[in-house]
């Protein structure tokens, strides 16, 4: 199958220029379908609203708002306005919605003055566009490279990239490059990269891992290694999240990943 090329996903902060540009000057009635998820490994719980109306409360690192399928947000321009257990902003400018569309807001970054403003590793949300298609048979798999860094559990050290393989529970390991079909293979995704929506042809029970690049996967350890369950004529994201900073109790000490069915 042809090759899904991950790239990088855009900023918010320069999201009004390139995504949705017609939200930006001509606010369209209705409501638009969103989700948040807390991938910023320094940050304290988040606090998130979307033209003053509340999109998570107190949200845990890790976790989603809400924790179920999609809440509502009216369509056409709006500020997000993100905030830090301490009342702090990280985040205030405009997200554009589209009316009858879904859209997946990631917290990736490390927040605090460890990086200046417009570095890569700097607190940011990025927005991505849910598709409303589905697979006429299998399943869609989306991966999001949201970890800043693949250190276990220390403020970071430079963006690493990693290797991801996803594929039938109790088959052999591709060692290929499928990114479509039967298995997934894609070598040094980078930090803040999104895949498309990768079909897989059935439905089923899948293993998944996650190294840093350059490990051989045969000796290596991963960095998780877990197993998702792809429901027949279903779609998903998958955001791989570092481990958070200072936590102590799994699963927030390691690596890990956040399932998000769509």
């Amino acid at each position: 199958m042809r090759l899904t090329r991950l790239v990088p996903v855009v900023a918010l902060a320069a999201l009004g220029g390139c995504l949705e540009r017609e939200d930006v000057t001509a606010p369209s009635a209705g409501t638009a379908r969103v989700r948040f998820v807390h991938a910023s490994p320094t940050a304290s719980a988040l606090d998130v609203s979307r033209s003053g109306a509340a999109l998570a409360t107190a949200l845990a690192y890790s976790a989603v708002s809400p924790a179920t399928l999609y809440g509502s947000s009216p369509a056409g321009p709006g500020v997000l306005l993100v905030k830090d257990a301490s009342g702090a902003t990280l985040f205030n400018a405009q997200i554009p919605l589209l009316k009858d569309t879904a859209m997946t807001i990631v917290a990736v970054g490390t927040a605090g003055a460890a990086f200046p403003a417009g570095s890569a590793r700097t607190f940011q949300p990025i927005a991505l566009r849910d598709t409303a298609a589905s697979p006429a048979a299998g399943g869609w798999l989306r991966i999001v490279h949201a970890a800043d860094s693949v250190a276990a559990n220390t403020a970071g050290v430079a963006t690493s990239g990693v290797d991801i393989y996803i594929y039938p529970q109790g088959s052999p390991r591709p060692t290929a490059a499928p990114t479509a079909g039967a298995a997934v293979r894609i070598i040094n995704a980078a930090y803040r990269a999104v895949t498309g929506y990768l079909p897989l042809t059935t439905a089923g029970a899948y293993t998944v891992e996650v190294f840093v690049t350059g490990a051989a996967p045969t000796t290596a350890t991963p960095l998780v290694a877990t197993s998702v369950t792809i429901a027949n004529l279903s779609k998903a994201t998958v955001v791989a999240r570092r481990a958070s900073v200072g936590a102590t109790a799994a699963p927030l000490n390691a690596f890990g990943l956040v399932l998000l069915p769509e």
